[in-house]
């Protein structure tokens, strides 16, 4: 069937999903240009072509397998080919006896000779390698390699680098949370209904002659909504994984949407049959513990059903023609379809079991460090966040074998003879550092503290580190599995202790009785405090 030939080539294993100097069939052809969509780097790598570089310079485009290198080459390859030498993909040799290293021995020495610039897509990786093992006569290109990989520095002008890992495809900036990029590609699939899309005219023979799950599944994507949602789960995974996300990858994820297994809903969270719904499958609605969900689990199954949801059920069968669902099916149905109106709307009854507060703090508190800039608005709400959060969790922490130490703003040293040995910890935002702080990425995100008036050295908190954070205000005790998190928490803490040491005040308590020492001198003895 022509839809299902043209759905596979957007399958990672296809024959089409590398791009070559070569021609593909005329309809995949078509529908990949079609597809394309054009990104930031892609307009910046144009604007260098434009700027008439010298004969002398090396265009590296680099990145990770699957992103759109080879794709963006080939499109410039046919107007710039007589004004520049392009190499496609620098994993290639140039005979059968030859690796990639001496390949680009190979080119560079040929570059030398030639009239044009030279314009290389190249893995990441692969400019590792070439830095340390290429020949030793191109030392000046491999020094120019070493130093761009080390700090990002473009030190000699003829060597230019753009990189897809400084063009990140989602933003959760104000007013532009999740992926331009994403959401116009997947658009472009199911969306554009008119002869320029090959894929929908596809669809429209399929769905008149033979009508099949992959047309449902083609039809459910249709929904904005349901797009949204998708874009959703995957700016998700980026923030808890900070899962690499190639044009690739994302093409072949939308194959196995609407090819999977199962239908549009299910395949989205089950594992087994595509990277990236491996990793959604972790934020399957089903496995959300609520009193309503776990109901529904439980009591569907059994023919326990309210009169409200039969509705429901008919309504859906004669919206989208699918029926024969089960009741985990039936969950994820309501999660991609929460924001689409549905006959009675049985399915919004989940919408608050279906919310990601933590998520949602996540970005906000990330947006608050990005545009911080002093007003008293966003001190006040920095100050809240850090106090009753941030900070909060550090004395639960560091106090855990004395908790009564948190309230007191004392943290917990040592442990003799049944005394524990506790300092006061004025522990604080850094307000002015975090002002001059940058952002590069929207996983992490700088904290700056500081004890007193003396500042701690920064560290970078990621969703997974505000998730700990959470449940340690909750009551939780971190454990072997928390260890990524712990290294961070407990160097903070080590941070603090070398401050408050040099305080010159300790407090010392046996659960009954308080006294403190400190290193003021009168007539060449310590001062020790009274008992409380």
């Amino acid at each position: 069937m022509q839809f299902k030939r043209l759905l596979d080539t957007l399958a990672r294993s296809s024959a089409q999903a590398v791009t070559t100097l070569g021609q593909g069939q005329k309809e995949q052809d078509e529908l990949k240009n079609y597809l394309y969509v054009e990104t930031e780097i892609e307009k910046d790598f144009r604007r260098l072509l434009e700027s008439n570089p010298t004969q002398d310079t090396v265009i590296f485009l680099c990145g990770s397998s699957g992103d759109g290198k080879s794709e963006i080459l080939k499109r410039y390859y046919e107007s710039y080919s007589n004004k520049f030498r392009f190499h496609l993909d620098a994993t290639h040799a140039f005979k059968p006896d030859q690796n990639a290293i001496d390949a680009l021995d190979q080119l560079f020495d040929e570059h030398y000779q030639s009239a044009k610039p030279l314009v290389i897509g190249i893995n990441v990786g692969m400019l590792f390698n070439f830095s340390s093992q290429g020949a030793a006569r191109h030392e000046e290109i491999k020094n120019a390699i070493e130093s761009y990989l080390q700090n990002g520095n473009q030190t000699v002008s003829s060597y230019k680098f753009l990189n897809f890992e400084k063009y990140p495809k989602f933003s959760i900036e104000d007013g532009k949370t999740g992926s331009s990029f994403i959401s116009e590609l997947i658009a472009k699939v199911v969306v554009a209904q008119s002869d320029s899309n090959p894929l929908y005219r596809a669809y429209l023979d399929a769905a008149q002659t033979s009508p099949s799950k992959l047309t449902i599944n083609y039809e459910l994507l249709q929904y904005e909504q349901v797009r949204k949602q998708i874009v959703h789960l995957l700016l998700s995974a980026r923030l808890k994984f900070d899962h690499f996300l190639s044009a690739r990858a994302l093409l072949d994820f939308v194959h196995h949407l609407i090819t999977g297994p199962g239908l549009l809903f299910d395949n989205l969270f089950v594992a087994g049959h595509n990277d990236l719904s491996d990793v959604i499958s972790h934020f399957d609605p089903c496995s959300v513990r609520s009193r309503l969900i776990d109901q529904f689990l439980i009591q569907h199954p059994l023919g326990i059903r309210e009169a409200a949801f039969d509705e429901f059920q008919k309504s859906v069968f004669e919206s989208f023609g699918v029926s024969n669902i089960n009741s985990v099916g039936w969950l994820r149905f309501f999660y991609l379809f929460r924001d689409v109106d549905i006959g009675n709307n049985f399915h919004k009854t989940f919408q608050i079991d279906f919310q990601q507060p933590l998520y949602d703090r996540y970005i906000e508190i990330w947006r608050l460090h990005k545009n911080y800039d002093g007003s008293a608005v966003q001190r006040h709400t920095l100050r809240s966040f850090y106090k009753d959060e941030l900070v909060s969790a550090l004395f639960r922490f560091g106090n855990r074998l004395d908790p009564s130490l948190t309230t007191k703003q004392h943290l917990f040293l040592c442990s003799r003879n049944g005394v524990f040995v506790s300092a006061a910890a004025d522990i604080k935002p850094d307000l002015k550092r975090i002002e001059g702080e940058s952002i590069v990425n929207i996983h992490e995100f700088p904290v700056c503290l500081k004890v007193g008036d003396k500042p701690l050295r920064k560290f970078n908190v990621n969703l997974s580190f505000l998730e700990l954070v959470s449940k340690i205000n909750d009551g939780y005790r971190p454990n072997k599995h928390d260890k990524n998190t712990i290294v961070i928490l407990e160097e903070v803490i080590d941070d603090v202790t070398k401050v408050i040491l040099r305080s010159g005040k300790i407090n010392f308590s046996d659960g009954r009785n308080q006294f403190s020492l400190t290193n003021e001198v009168e007539d060449d003895e310590f001062l020790v405090g009274g008992s409380e």
